[in-house]
């Protein structure tokens, strides 16, 4: 198994890369990357300006850099204010091994201030 697999749009082009993380609710990130595949030239035009992340090329052992920041609000109901969400990590690097992930002190799940090894990822999702 690994910690992270290549993604395509739906002509078989490069994407990104997917992994798990493990303090997420939505757990599935995927990143535009600095990497093609080997013998690949041509990525995914759905990622022109975004923003891309570097990659070591390693599925089994990923780093990403720099760290990666995700943000959303959750709705909580009529009238009820949102509910603010942070995960904020480095993986495979500033404290954490290759497939690992470093939670920083900004994220609001149980994570934040850990290190943990991402979980391994299967077509669908996390390994069992």
């Amino acid at each position: 198994m690994s910690k992270a697999k290549i993604v395509r749009d739906t002509q078989g082009r490069f994407y990104g890369i997917k992994w798990i993380c493990p303090g997420c609710d939505f757990g599935i990130h995927i990143l535009p990357v600095r990497w093609l595949p080997p013998g690949e030239t041509v990525e995914s035009p759905h990622n022109v300006g975004k923003a891309h992340w570097t990659f070591n090329g390693d599925l089994d052992n990923p780093v990403f850099g720099p760290s990666i920041l995700s943000s959303w609000d959750e709705w909580q109901g009529e009238g009820v204010p949102r509910k603010k969400h942070v995960c904020h990590s480095f993986v495979g690097c500033n404290g954490a091994q290759p497939g690992q992930i470093t939670f920083l002190g900004d994220c609001t799940h149980a994570l934040k201030d850990q290190v943990v090894d991402l979980p391994d990822i299967i077509d669908g999702g996390a390994a069992t």
